[in-house]
Formats: structure tokens, C-alpha cells, sequence
């Protein structure tokens, strides 16, 4: 045996010699007390693991003048297990805690090569280089961690002389080098499962969706608590109870036991007298062993509530306005703001009324905002702009192969989308009659049936309709049902049009100019008094929506940092009666195109002045067609227009 390492001893004396170590006078690095301990402490975990597998060693060796070491991965002493006797002599000899028997401190030693080689070995008698260890016999080998680094050294010594050591001493030491590597592979993959059942656990425990476990006989054997809260139970009393125990309706679990086939995302509406009305969007998983037979089901269970607003979510059917953002100090809007406001509070209808570009739907989802709702799904639908023949699909939803065209899977409809939240009827006055039937009998159960299905489904939604009809004289003419007008007609908002609340457009003009130039990215624009006395005397007949796309335009065309008359258009000048500021605006213009202007001759004909302006006007600007737009104040549309009405191309100017 001591054959294979004659080579590793020999090198190993030719180092010592190199190093100049004095075989006479060696002393070896040594930590104190303090550093042991936090050394030990540093490796604790092998330490703890070796402990019983050294003893268990020490007591095979124990009569034999044997004892043991474990070295860390420096070839520092951490541990020493014997006799006192030993142990004295032991320390006498530097093997004792602290001391690094490392070569360049000790020499030649079992500690230091094994280390140094990475393999077991043995060194007897005068193979140590040290003469102080001349009558020691040791045996190591290298401890490796679960990534095949070193991780300590174990040997076994003995102060007497044996000139041929037996190999199964060194035998011994391996197999217990082996032993604890073996347990520290198995305290780290424990460590690596507990750790992963923590992560498991604390997911599953917090998730949203409920998770519930059955084994092949249905048995429940895990339920998360959101799993309790939504079947109505207490989950720490569920396990062990069969899952038909928990509910007092069939559980769709067992149809999974008795087929074995499982389910991703299906959609299940079941009733229960101890939770209520139960519609879930459910997996199922079964489970097997090696052998394929079925040991048990997970069911994964999501309140479709929940699902619904994760949708509404990333689709972004939320209401983004507030009563904040609502403009006007009239009379009138200071009415609707108040009414409204208070039907926010309720769960009541509401009817919005206005003409169009008024602001109806900013008022719908001020009202969501202001009301308990607020945290559910804001829906909206055009009544007029959905055929006839599809308006109850959108509503009520669909099952699948209901229609051709129709998604496989069924869809649901707003009503059901919008449950927890608002819905919001426009234009409510252009539904058909037949409709305004099923509406009516839907908003006094508050149950849709999808078209093609006969599951009731419940919905819980606040209604909002809005119109720009006068709905009492649709009624009168058999337009529009008269129960159903009542039944919309509990919270009623009037938003007064533009013209009849000319005091609050100074402060529209102020907020709209706010709003864009920060979307264009300028700086504060105002508003001359004489072009918003002008703004005021218009009778805007697109309400809002019409002052907010003549700021916009005036804004984005604006050279300077002041809107006068002459920036507004032409036949808001006119029709406000600023028969002065016309003719102003018109110089202005021309004026603002130079050599471009065109002034009649009295023979030629409107077309003919147009075209010779629009082609001044690129010819000036070298076919630039936003500045020549400018220069006309017309949009690049309008100009774009005139270029194909009189055949103009840049390419020819």
C-alpha cells in the first residue's frame, strides 16, 4: 500500500526542502481560543455532521491508540475525538485544535497531502518530514460538499509506530469520509426540499385562486384558504374529510375521479345554499403514479368575478374620469354634478341626458368613480353602434355553436363582464324594441341567460343609460317603452349644451388650453379678451367636444404664445358676428402668405383663386405641406384635398 504513495511522499519532501523547513523546529500557525470558535462556527454544518460518524468511528479504534481529527478545507484543526490520554499527546504534537497542518507548517503529514493531492493517503513513522512525528502513524482522506469541492479532511492517528500501517486503517477513514459526504448531500437536498415546500407553500397559501387536493377516493387531502373562503368552509378542518363533506352540492371533482380526465379553464355555475351562487373558471389536473393509475385530483377554482377584472385590467375597461375633472360653475352643470353625485352613493339607475359632445360619458364614469364600485369593471356599450342582430349577444353573451361566426368557446356579454362594477348604456334610445324587452325584464331579476343557453346566470351591475333623445317624446311615439323609460328613469342628469352655459367657457377655454399644450409639448398659451369674448358669443353646436377640436387645431397652428381672432376659424368668426374680425382674419391670412396671396381680379371664379392660392402657397414653402397648410390656416387634410381637386403635385411646382 505504501507503494502507491512513495511518489506523493517524495515530491512532497523535495517541497518541504524548497520551502527551507527545519525538521527539527517546526512550529506551525495556531489560532487562538476566539478564532477557533468562530472557525468551528464557520463550519458548523460539517462539523455537525461528522460528529456522529466520528465517534461512531472512534469506537471501532477505540483500544487501539487511535483518535480522530477533522480538519476544515485549510488544513486547519477543528475537531479532535479520543481518550485524554491521547488527546494530551496529541496536543504535544500540534494536533489539537487551531493548528493548520498544512505542509509548509508541518511538512510531509496525511493532513496536508491529502488536501494538497485531493485523495487518501497514509504517512508512517519517518515518511513525515517532521522528526517530532517520526514514531506517528496517520491516515486521510479529503471531505468533499455536495458541488465536489473540498470541503474538510478526516484522519485517524496514532502515536505509535507501526512500520508497514494497515490499509484498513486508511479503509476506515475513507468509508467515513464517504459516510459524511453522503450526509452532507442529504442535508443539502433536505434543505433544498424544505425550502421549496416553504416557497410552495407560502404560493399556494396566498395565491387568489383556490387549490383543493383529493386522492384516488376523494378524500380531501389540501385546501388553501382562499379554497375555504370561496366554497364557503373552514380549511383547516377540510382535510380528511371527503370533498362530497364540504359542499352541499355535487362536487365536479369526482366526475374527474370517475373518468380521469381533467380540464383547463372551464367555466362552471353552480349553486349553493350555504355560499350562494358559485361561478367559477376551473382546472383540473389528475394525478398518477408510475404505473399511470389515478392516485388522486388537484382542482385549481377561480371566482369568475376575479378573472373578469383581471380582463377588464389589461384591457382597460376602467373608468379613468372623476367629478374633479368636470368643468363648469354654472347653474346648470353645478345641478347635474349634484344629482349625480348623489346617485353614486346608490345602487339606483341612472339616465344621462345631453346632447351629443357634451360630456355624458365623463359624467358616467365620474358617477363609477364616486361610488362603492369603484374597484370594479367600468363596461361601456353603443347601442347604436351594434347591428340589430348581434346587440343580444353583446349583452347577454353567447354560448358556443350558437351562430355562425360565432367563437367556439362562447363569450360572455357586457352584463356579465360588468358585474361588481357599472355598465354603461349610450345612446340607449336606438335599441330596438324587442331588445328594450329583454333589457327590462334583465335589469328587474338581474339574471342574463347567454343566447343558445339555459344557465342563469346572476349579475350584479349599477346601470347607467345615456341618450341624446328626448326619451319622453320616444315614448309617446311608441319609439321606446314606457316601463322601461321608468324603470332607467330613477336618477335623472341633465347636462345643459354649451350655449346655455356660455360663463363656464372662459374656464373650459383655460383647461382645454392646459390640456394641449401639454400634450403638444408647449409652453402656456392665453387667449386674447376679443377672441373670448368671440368663443363666447358661438353657439357651438358640438358642445365640448367641438371647443376642445378648435383649441386643439387654433394651438397646434399657433406661432406665438397668444390666440387672437384672426387665429380662429372663419366661420366661427362669422357665425359669433365679428364681421370686423372676418375681414381682420382675412388680412391676417394673406398678409401671413405674402407673395402668395392672391387678390381677385373681378373675372376669375372662386375655384380659380383657390387653386392659384394653394399653389402660391407650396410654391412659397417648396412643397412643404404642413408650413403651406399653416400659411393657408387650413389642415394638411384640407390641403391635401385641394391638391387632388386641382391636379397639383409638388413634383411639378
Amino acid at each position: 500500500m505504501q507503494e502507491e504513495f512513495k511518489e506523493v511522499i517524495e515530491r512532497s519532501w523535495s517541497r518541504c526542502r524548497s520551502l527551507g523547513l527545519d525538521r527539527e523546529n517546526l512550529r506551525p500557525d495556531t489560532l487562538g481560543p476566539e478564532e477557533v470558535e468562530r472557525r468551528r462556527e464557520a463550519n458548523s454544518q460539517l462539523l455537525t455532521v461528522a460528529r456522529p460518524l466520528t465517534d461512531r468511528l472512534y469506537d471501532l479504534v477505540r483500544d487501539t491508540g487511535h483518535f480522530i481529527v477533522v480538519a476544515d478545507s485549510e488544513a486547519r484543526i477543528l475537531d479532535v475525538t479520543g481518550s485524554q490520554d491521547m488527546l494530551v499527546r496529541g496536543e504535544r504534537a500540534h494536533l489539537a485544535p487551531g493548528v493548520r497542518w498544512d505542509e509548509r507548517d508541518i511538512g510531509t503529514n496525511a493532513i496536508g497531502l491529502a488536501l494538497r493531492e485531493g485523495m487518501p493517503v497514509q504517512v508512517a513513522g519517518e515518511q513525515h518530514f517532521s522528526v517530532m512525528h517520526k514514531n506517528w502513524t496517520c491516515s486521510a482522506a479529503p471531505i468533499r460538499d455536495p458541488h465536489g469541492q473540498i470541503a474538510g479532511i478526516l484522519d485517524m492517528s496514532s502515536p505509535g509506530l507501526v512500520t508497514a500501517p494497515h490499509p484498513h486503517t486508511l479503509a476506515m477513514v475513507v468509508a467515513t469520509a464517504a459516510a459524511i459526504e453522503n450526509q452532507l448531500r442529504v442535508e443539502r437536498t433536505y434543505r433544498e426540499l424544505t425550502l421549496a415546500t416553504k416557497y410552495h407553500t407560502a404560493m399556494v397559501e396566498n395565491m387568489s385562486d383556490g387549490v383543493l387536493t383529493v386522492d384516488a377516493d376523494g378524500t380531501v387531502t389540501y385546501i388553501n384558504p382562499m379554497g375555504g373562503k370561496i366554497l364557503g368552509v373552514d380549511h383547516r378542518e377540510a382535510v380528511g374529510k371527503h370533498v362530497s363533506e364540504l359542499v352541499d352540492f355535487k362536487p365536479i371533482i369526482l366526475s374527474v375521479l370517475e373518468t380521469g380526465e381533467g380540464y383547463i379553464d372551464k367555466e362552471f355555475l353552480v349553486s349553493s345554499n350555504r355560499a350562494g351562487s358559485l361561478h367559477f373558471i376551473k382546472s383540473a389536473i389528475p394525478i398518477r403514479d408510475q404505473t399511470g393509475k389515478l392516485i388522486g385530483v388537484v382542482d385549481v377554482f377561480r371566482e369568475i368575478r376575479r378573472v373578469k377584472r383581471l380582463v377588464h385590467f389589461m384591457v382597460g375597461a376602467y373608468a379613468s374620469f372623476t367629478f374633479d375633472d368636470i368643468v363648469g360653475q354654472s347653474a346648470g352643470m353645478l345641478e347635474a354634478i349634484r344629482i349625480a353625485s348623489v346617485a353614486a352613493k346608490t345602487s339606483s339607475t341612472v339616465l344621462i341626458t345631453g346632447e351629443s359632445g357634451t360630456g355624458k360619458e365623463l359624467f358616467a364614469q365620474a358617477v363609477h368613480n364616486a361610488s362603492p364600485r369603484r374597484d370594479g369593471p367600468f363596461v361601456a356599450i353603443n347601442c347604436a353602434a351594434i347591428p340589430r342582430e348581434l346587440i343580444e349577444s353583446e349583452l347577454f353573451g353567447y354560448e358556443k355553436g350558437t351562430f355562425t361566426g360565432a367563437r367556439p368557446e362562447g363569450r360572455p356579454g357586457k352584463f356579465e363582464l360588468a358585474s361588481g362594477g357599472t355598465l354603461l348604456l349610450d345612446e340607449i334610445g336606438e335599441m330596438p324594441l324587442d331588445m328594450q324587452t329583454k333589457l327590462l325584464r334583465v335589469l328587474q331579476e338581474r339574471k342574463v341567460t347567454r343566447v343558445g343557453g339555459d344557465m342563469v346566470i346572476p349579475v350584479d351591475v349599477q346601470i347607467i343609460a345615456a341618450t341624446n333623445k328626448y326619451l319622453e317624446q320616444e315614448v309617446e311615439e311608441g319609439n321606446f317603452r314606457r316601463d322601461l323609460y321608468y324603470r332607467l328613469n330613477v336618477f335623472t342628469v341633465n347636462i345643459p349644451p354649451l350655449r346655455e352655459r356660455r360663463d363656464d367657457i372662459p374656464l373650459l377655454v383655460n383647461h382645454l388650453l392646459t390640456k394641449v399644450a401639454t400634450k403638444l409639448g408647449r409652453g402656456r398659451i392665453r387667449v386674447s379678451p376679443r377672441a373670448m369674448e368671440v368663443l363666447e358669443r358661438y353657439s357651438w353646436p358640438g358642445n365640448v367636444r367641438e371647443l376642445e377640436n378648435i383649441i386643439e387645431r387654433v394651438t397646434a397652428l399657433l406661432e406665438g404664445d397668444v390666440i387672437d381672432p384672426s387665429h380662429l376659424p372663419r366661420h366661427i368668426l362669422a357665425a359669433a358676428g365679428a364681421a370686423e374680425d372676418v375681414r381682420a382674419a382675412d388680412e391676417a391670412r394673406a398678409a401671413s402668405v405674402g407673395a402668395v396671396a392672391v387678390q381677385p381680379s373681378g373675372g376669375e371664379s372662386m375655384d380659380e383663386i383657390e387653386r392659384e392660392a394653394v399653389a402660391r402657397a407650396l410654391a412659397a414653402t417648396r412643397g412643404n405641406v404642413s408650413r403651406a397648410a399653416r400659411m393657408l390656416a387650413v389642415s394638411r387634410t384640407t390641403l391635401y384635398a385641394k391638391m387632388r381637386k386641382f391636379n397639383l403635385l409638388v413634383s411639378r411646382l
